[in-house]
């Protein structure tokens, strides 16, 4: 959202299993394996000729370690060796930047081992402990009471069920011991501790027993008895394994729910979590295979979080089924975020997810019922899924953290928040070569890249083009994107409305490194501020995706800086005129760029059909609009199609790879009685205060 700088201009021109031991020299570097290929539920949206399935697949380059994705749009008239050729040269077309980075700067582990998954062990061997309300007898070696006080010293498997009123289990073993924990109808309160605290060990499994239901708690003020800051109801300074079939319920009136300062891994179970801080944290990774989480948090519902190390801090998801509340962000890495599969529900304050590295949609059902910003990364990358976004600002959001101003990853977002211990505390990932100035619209940069300056829209009110001031130099025109020294931003336009601006996108610059890639699925965006909002580039070569709004004249359905290119799959644009964008020329597919002749009410369709009079897409928008950007691989150059949107019905032949079609009044749309779509400017969401750094 680049405001001052377009109102800038404007007034110039008037995205028991013992398992190996991993040693500690490999633990923080791990190794990357390919993304499982998902299915993905088919749009309820009817599209006609569009309406083709799509697939995406993935791979694994070894040596770069990183994940290389694929997609292709199995549409009628493509052909695979095409395809692939179009985006090629597409991307190539696109120089300025690189659409080929996602997980570069992130180490994912993607495997799961046959111990994590299964959950199993021999009842017949396990010491067995018994809590009895304020006591607890253990049956075997390797673990004492002590009171209300379990300690685990050994490895082996332990069995526990029965009731701790004001206890703990602590497992201090040997840094190569494995102790797996089964929980077997236990109710543990600690009032000052964790209920479990694993002090030291190789390997920790928490196993929750078929059929088993238990439950752990405690007060909501942590006395510590050691030189660690346990801050969690399951606190373990090791790597933590949760599994089985069984339900586990958490009530953490301090801080965190499950906190482990290693690898987190969950591969089973039920878990219903309600936190004062963050539900599910790690330092390493977060790695989820199956499970049920209802989770609400007042912070983030599953946060990893590692300054110590760019490659890691990371969350993967390949299943389960997700529920989560969160006051701050649903899913927050200080790495990268990448989910194969899994059924994801999230209502959060801030964003839905938020990756200070990469957030990459491989596959799954995916709802972001309410959010501030949908999907945030430097690079936001969506190869398969179902994805619902509805957010109050961005639906996606490709930007550096760290950045200043608008444009920047959650401002404030990498201090320290509660539960981080002094090692963990963040710092703002600031890169000065990259720095995003708010205000930075390349799309009225076109003087200074070479090319001709977009021409203002004709005034059909009044018969006369609006053109630039007499004294207006686009040779002199400032080159960064920043506005001249005479500029008074307190005469800009104070209700969100722009004087009628250009079609097109920039054409360059912006952020190399950060851009917004569809290759897939299908992707379903209502936002109250810019729909696609890229820093850097966009690249469509896949899937379908529709953009409902924003109804604001400030912001805009799509919006980048650098370069925008579509070359297959299926995108609807659809939203307001006042800063409308489109794709670059360099696109391979066409595209078609629609002002309405007037403000279109929500629900009327819109429809394009061909010359023989079939349907080619159609769809039904949530909102009002004013301006359609369309693309789908049915469309051919020197063809005839028809729009039909709302009232508006129009003949169009595509004369250009990205074809302009449509009249619209020289009224803003916030001038009611220039037909215009209702401002929602005032009711766009704010971003939520952040925790307070508490170092530990």
């Amino acid at each position: 959202m680049k405001k001052i700088c377009f109102y800038a201009l404007c007034t110039l021109l008037s995205v028991g299993c013992k398992v190996s031991h991993q040693s500690s020299e490999n633990k923080n570097r791990k190794k990357e394996t390919g993304a499982v290929v998902s299915l993905f539920l088919v749009s309820s949206l009817a599209f006609g000729g569009c309406g083709t399935a799509v697939t995406s697949s993935s791979s694994v380059n070894a040596e770069s370690a990183r994940t290389e994705s694929t997609g292709e749009t199995s549409a009628d008239n493509a052909d695979t060796t095409s395809e692939s050729t179009d985006s090629e040269n597409a991307m190539e077309s696109a120089s300025d930047i690189n659409f080929d980075l996602e997980l570069t700067e992130s180490t994912i582990d993607t495997e799961f081992t046959d111990c994590e998954k299964s959950g199993s062990y021999k009842a017949s061997e396990a010491v067995k402990i018994t809590l009895n309300k304020t006591t607890a007898t253990v049956s075997g070696s390797g673990a004492k009471a002590d009171g209300s006080t379990i300690t685990i010293t050994e490895e082996g498997v332990y069995v526990v069920s029965g009731t701790l009123e004001d206890g703990q289990i602590i497992v201090d073993a040997s840094d190569s011991d494995k102790v797996q924990i089964v929980l077997d109808g236990v109710h543990i309160n600690c009032e000052t501790n964790a209920a479990i605290y694993v002090r030291e060990a190789d390997k920790v499994f928490i196993t929750l027993a078929e059929n088993s239901s238990n439950t752990l708690g405690g007060g909501n003020e942590y006395t510590q008895i050691d030189d660690n800051t346990v801050d969690g109801v399951i606190f373990s300074k090791s790597d933590l394994v949760c599994n089985g079939t069984g339900s586990l319920t958490i009530e953490a009136d301090y801080k965190h729910g499950i906190v482990s300062k290693d690898d987190l891994v969950i591969t089973g179970g039920t878990y219903k979590i309600a936190a004062a801080d963050n539900g599910i944290t790690a330092k390493d990774q977060i790695k989820i295979l199956n499970g049920s989480f209802g989770i609400d948090a007042a912070n983030s519902a599953v946060k990893a979080k590692n300054t110590d190390d760019a490659e890691l801090g990371n969350i993967y998801i390949a299943g389960g089924v997700f529920t989560v509340k969160a006051e701050q962000d649903g899913f927050h890495a200080t790495g990268s975020i990448v989910v194969d599969d899994g059924t994801i529900t999230v209502n959060s304050g801030d964003d839905g997810f938020h990756a200070e590295l990469d957030t990459v949609i491989h596959g799954g059902t995916i709802l972001v019922e309410k959010s501030y910003e949908g999907l945030e990364g430097k690079r936001v990358v969506v190869n398969g899924g179902d994805i619902t976004i509805n957010a109050s600002d961005d639906g996606i959001n490709a930007a550096n953290s760290g950045d200043d101003g608008a444009n920047a990853i959650n401002p404030g977002a990498n201090a320290a928040g509660s539960g981080d211990d002094d090692s963990n505390a963040a710092s703002s990932n600031n890169d000065s070569s990259a720095a995003i100035n708010s205000g930075d619209d390349s799309s009225i940069s076109g003087a200074a890249d070479g090319k001709e300056p977009p021409q203002m829209p004709p005034d059909t009110e009044n018969g006369s083009d609006m053109q630039p001031s007499q004294d207006f130099d686009p040779e002199n025109a400032p080159s960064d994107g920043n506005a001249p020294q005479d500029f008074d931003p307190g005469n800009a336009p104070s209700d969100g409305d722009v004087p009628q601006m250009m079609q097109g996108g920039p054409g360059g610059g912006g952020n190399s490194e950060l851009y917004i890639k569809i290759t897939g699925g299908t992707l379903t965006v209502s936002a109250d501020g810019d729909g696609l909002d890229s820093n850097g580039g966009l690249l469509v070569t896949g899937g379908t995706t529709i953009v409902y709004g924003p109804t604001s004249d400030g912001d805009s359905a799509l919006d980048y800086d650098g370069s925008a290119i579509v070359s297959g799959g299926i995108l609807a644009a659809i939203g307001s005129a006042g800063m409308t964008e489109s794709f670059d020329e360099a696109s391979t597919q066409p595209v078609i760029t629609y002002y309405c002749t007037e403000t279109q009410s929500a629900d009327t369709t819109i429809t394009l059909t061909d010359s023989d009079g079939s349907a080619l897409f159609t769809v039904t928008p949530e909102k009002a609009y004013a301006s359609i950007v369309l693309t789908c691989p049915e469309m051919k150059l020197d063809a005839t199609y028809t729009l039909a949107a709302g009232t508006d019905n129009e003949e169009i032949t595509l004369t250009d790879i990205i074809t302009t079609a449509g009249t619209r009044s020289v009224k803003t749309m916030s001038d009611p009685e220039g037909g215009k779509m209702p401002n929602n400017s005032d009711n766009k969401g704010t971003p939520p205060s952040k925790p307070s750094d508490t170092a530990e």
